[in-house]
């Protein structure tokens, strides 16, 4: 191996890995124009194994405000709108056991509480979006090919050493370094953070595979998931695209298995030995693992480095993304010099419990798989096997509709005890797993309003903090709170009387990220020393 540290490459932060989170933190960071180095091993986005196939709508509404939701949805190979429902069976040309329709927020049909709906789209062509739009951010830097192999870290930065594609050895030094780097993390070992947690007894393994016309032949209709129900074969499947791709999930599968088990698995799931190419196998087990630390001096963990989530929910990849939204303002704030003495150390108080709280839904989900739901007679056409079908159909809604329906976690879960939030005693509204309550309480999302046809609330937000003035009296002393303490800030006046109910307030600070730092009825006495608690400078 050669080397070639003589003149090692500065930047303000490097990210050590180049999947949906790491490339969420670079734009994030990018558009606020911090300079940044994304060391990514991979050349081009791995096909063989999409294992996140879910943007819900937090994560869609991320990308509307770094401008780029319109180029990932335009990269997916499932058109929007395509479908939005959710089936489970005793096989793909079996019987039907209960469908499930607007799942997941993945409906085409403007909804009041979103800005932008659920997207079903495979992580490679996530990333292909992210990748492509990176080249609008004039402050990052992407090294495709490098694989992040020393971390030292010193009082003023991180000098990070990387292999590149040519095995040569390459130094890159920032004063900030965020390990995305996913679950073998290289920055978690380098910063001595462990992993508590446990992980499933059951091994598991996605399988993608070609089928020719089979989406056309199988006699479930269109959905996004099928739950394969049998006490042979147990899982879950759907197509990648709307030609001949698929994947399937087979839960509980031996260690031994081969090509030939692979491909008489998936001939059980569909029914019938259909003709099918195999083109990839990948092996998983179900993690609940989160890392006791988020932070180590200038070093930060993100997305599966910080946590990982069994994938029942879709939760994993889009808590990762969250990070990213989270720690990118904030990353940018100290680097722009305002912000407090906390507010680095913020980011794993409100982050975390948000991990822990995904693990547990998606444990909740994984508590009853298809295995538990599967019988001996459900195929059966006569009145036994009817009403047999009948039964498992009930224990599906019971056991699966939380799961189907998580808006109320995706968009309600909230950090009232965050330090950066100036709490109240006005209305609260309480978000349930699938019931989303629009709620304007500090440290909650800030509800989504349409402004117009097209116009979302959200479009309005500035750089970093947003002033909404509802209905109000001008509140120009704001400004010049934000002037003291380099804050930037804009003021949106929102005259619409209507919304005052909403959030409660005539005044409402909005972070950079989206999240309500503070409310009012009036403007406060003292506007810089609420700016300075949402900053994270604090007595």
């Amino acid at each position: 191996m050669t080397s070639s540290t003589d003149h090692p490459e500065t930047t303000e932060v490097v990210i050590a890995g180049g999947g949906p989170v790491g490339l969420t933190l670079a734009h994030e960071l990018g558009a606020r124009g911090i300079g940044c180095v994304l060391l990514e091993p991979r050349p081009e986005p791995s096909l063989a194994s999409p294992r996140c196939k879910q943007m819900n709508p937090r994560s869609m509404e991320i990308f509307r405000r770094l401008g780029i939701a319109g180029a990932v949805r335009d990269n997916a190979r499932l058109p929007f709108g395509w479908s939005d429902s959710a089936v489970f069976c005793t096989s793909l040309t079996g019987h039907r056991l209960e469908r499930f329709d607007g799942v997941f927020a993945l409906s085409d049909i403007q909804r009041s509480e979103l800005a932008e709906p659920a997207l079903w789209c495979a992580q490679n062509h996530v990333e292909e979006a992210l990748r492509e739009t990176l080249a609008r951010r004039n402050t990052v830097s992407a090294r495709w090919g490098w694989t992040l192999i020393g971390v030292e870290q010193d009082a003023d930065g991180v000098t990070t050493t990387a292999t590149d594609e040519a095995g040569q050895e390459r130094v890159v030094r920032g004063r900030y370094l965020v390990g995305a780097d996913g679950a073998r993390s290289t920055v978690r070992r380098a910063s001595g953070i462990p992993l508590t947690g446990r992980s499933h007894e059951i091994r598991n393994v996605q399988v993608i595979f070609d089928a020719p016309g089979l989406s056309a032949r199988h006699r479930m209709g269109r959905a996004v998931q099928y739950w394969v129900v049998n006490p042979e074969v147990n899982g879950l499947m759907g197509t990648l695209d709307t030609e001949d791709l698929w994947w399937a999930i087979i839960i509980n599968a031996p260690e031994d298995a081969d090509a030939t088990w692979y491909e008489r698995a998936v001939h059980r799931m569909i029914g019938a030995e259909e003709l099918i190419t195999v083109t990839a196998t990948d092996p998983w087990t179900a993690r609940m693992l989160v890392a006791d630390r988020y932070r180590d001096g200038r070093c930060f963990l993100a997305g599966d480095a910080a946590h990982q989530n069994p994938p029942w929910g879709g939760f994993g990849a889009n808590t990762g993304i969250g990070d990213a939204a989270d720690l990118g303002w904030k990353l940018a704030a100290a680097l722009h010099g305002w912000a407090g003495d906390g507010l680095l150390d913020s980011y794993e108080t409100e982050r975390r419990p948000i991990a822990r709280r995904a693990i547990a839904e998606a444990e909740r989900n994984m508590r009853v798989l298809t295995g538990e739901l599967a019988a001996a007679g459900l195929d059966d056409d006569g009145p036994d096997g009817r009403a047999l079908r009948a039964k498992t159909a009930e224990l599906i809604r019971q056991a699966k509709t939380a799961e189907m329906y998580t808006l109320g976690f995706v968009l309600g879960t909230a950090s009232p005890d965050s330090p950066l939030v100036v709490p109240d005693d006005g209305p609260a509204p309480v978000s349930t797993g699938s019931e989303y309550r629009p709620s304007g309480a500090p440290g909650n999302r800030l509800p989504h309003q349409w402004l117009d046809r097209n116009r979302s609330v959200q479009d309005e937000f500035g750089p970093g903090f947003t002033l909404l003035e509802i209905a109000a009296q001008p509140a120009p002393e704001w400004e010049a709170a934000a002037a003291a303490t380099g804050v930037p800030l804009k003021r949106y006046r929102l005259n619409r009387p209507d919304l005052h109910g909403l959030y409660a307030a005539r005044y409402v600070l909005v972070r950079p990220d989206g999240y309500i730092a503070w409310r009012g009825e009036t403007s406060p006495d003292d506007a810089r020393a609420v700016l300075d608690h949402a900053r994270g400078q604090q007595d």
